[in-house]
């Protein structure tokens, strides 16, 4: 009797203990492991769909600004480098909206999810048709929502201050290559290149 009473109890006690423990594991998951969003300059959550400006966040000298800015070359293709201008020729750069790979049911952007970042359809128009940004070494628009155009926000240090890197699918970050006119390229890199996120 004793020994039958055992062999019932043992798996029911087993069985309760995964149990507990998968309920635990699974909370777990949902609430810890959920990363943290992404927030603009102003401190707020990135939005999907929201259009913002993708600031260099550089040190500067006094009166400077700096932003991202299209070249056109003659194949069509466009190609982004930065420049710096000084602050009475004040340049915004262009807006850039980040739409998910994987839709969720919350609008904000996440750190470390797979993203498309998009600029205007008119500067499309004159990059090959699409506004998609990709990466081949260097960075152009012409994607089309393939692998090339997949990149993560990922926090640049910590504390983070809002300020973010991006990161290639391929693991590569988001840098600069300087050219022989002194103009510097976003290209694929080792070492990333930090921007903050201004909202329009």
């Amino acid at each position: 009797m004793e020994a039958t009473t055992l062999l019932i109890t043992l798996p029911l006690i087993l069985f309760l203990s995964f149990t507990t423990n998968g309920v635990s594991a699974r909370h777990g998951f949902s609430i810890v492991d959920q990363p943290p969003a992404v927030l603009d300059t102003n401190g707020d959550k990135l939005l999907e769909g929201k259009y913002y400006y993708l600031n260099p966040a550089i040190p500067l000298p006094r009166l400077y600004t700096a932003a991202i800015i299209p070249g056109v070359y003659r194949n069509d293709t466009c190609w982004f480098h930065i420049g710096v201008e000084v602050f009475h020729f004040r340049i915004t750069g262009l807006p850039v909206k980040f739409s998910s790979v994987v839709s969720n049911n919350d609008s904000s952007i996440c750190e470390s999810t797979d993203l498309i970042i998009e600029f205007p359809d008119k500067l499309g128009s004159v990059c090959g048709g699409s506004s998609v940004l990709k990466a081949e070494g260097f960075l152009f628009l012409g994607a089309w929502g393939d692998t090339t155009s997949r990149f993560k926000i990922e926090t640049f240090s910590e504390p983070s201050n809002r300020i973010y890197k991006l990161v290639y699918s391929s693991g590569k970050v988001v840098g600069t290559s300087t050219r022989f006119d002194e103009t510097r390229r976003l290209a694929l890199t080792d070492k990333p290149f930090p921007f903050s996120f201004r909202p329009i």
